[in-house]
């Protein structure tokens, strides 16, 4: 994906907490010998300041937004990229918020998200965990959300690891309005907005089923969630 690295300007890392993550994508280089530094302008946002203070004092690219991530103007200006780990689950309304992340992106940018699911499988057993999230995610509701919101869901990236609770998204902004709320899966199957196998799965049940999706990751390769 170094092409794509090279192609972005803007990040926000949505709900930056200790700023971890901005740090990374600021400091970030290139993959040459010597290494480039991408000098990506990244907008840290969250309610609070809780950085740790090397963070701001030795990254000059980093520029903290004391905001609300689920705002619609919570950044200045379009970003490329909107990197969102671990906090679309703490949203009060996680459908506006996609659609407002959107807004603040280029088109053809790129939102990569990770959300913890409260209920997986681990080595056969079924486990249970809610670390005070306001909402549950699968991979449906999802994709579903982000269909909604304006996102390509069809020429997109998703990932779940066995034995694990994160599911991973990564999904380009397009030039469509967000969707009514009421808009049902077969309306996002006729317009081709998902995936061929989640459209299959709509057309046989009259809604997508997990175990019938196979979907694609970052590294190319293809994967089943029927485990």
């Amino acid at each position: 994906y170094d092409s794509f690295l090279d192609n972005l300007t803007r990040i926000a890392d949505m709900g930056c907490g200790a700023g971890l993550d901005s740090a990374w994508w600021a400091t970030l280089e290139t993959r040459d010998d010597p290494p480039i530094p991408h000098n990506y302008q990244v907008y840290a946002v969250d309610k609070v300041n809780v950085i740790e203070p090397d963070i701001l004092a030795n990254n000059k690219n980093i520029t903290f937004i004391e905001a609300d991530f689920e705002q619609q103007r919570s950044i200045p200006i379009k970003v490329d990229l909107v990197w969102a780990h671990d906090v679309l689950q703490y949203a009060r309304d996680p459908l506006s918020c996609l659609i407002n992340w959107k807004q603040q992106m280029n088109v053809n940018g790129m939102l990569i998200l990770a959300v913890p699911q409260t209920t997986f499988i681990r080595n056969n057993n079924l486990v249970v965990e809610n670390r005070n999230q306001l909402y549950n995610f699968n991979i449906l509701n999802l994709m579903y959300m982000l269909a909604l919101a304006g996102f390509d869901t069809r020429d997109a990236y998703y990932y779940r690891k066995e034995n694990s609770p994160w599911l991973y998204a990564a999904v380009y902004a397009t030039d469509r309005e967000p969707m009514p709320y009421t808009t049902t899966w077969y309306e996002l199957a006729d317009k081709k907005l998902l995936l061929d196998s989640a459209i299959t799965s709509v057309n046989r049940y009259g809604y997508p089923k997990i175990e019938d999706l196979i979907i694609c990751w970052l590294d190319k390769n293809f994967y089943t969630l029927s485990s």
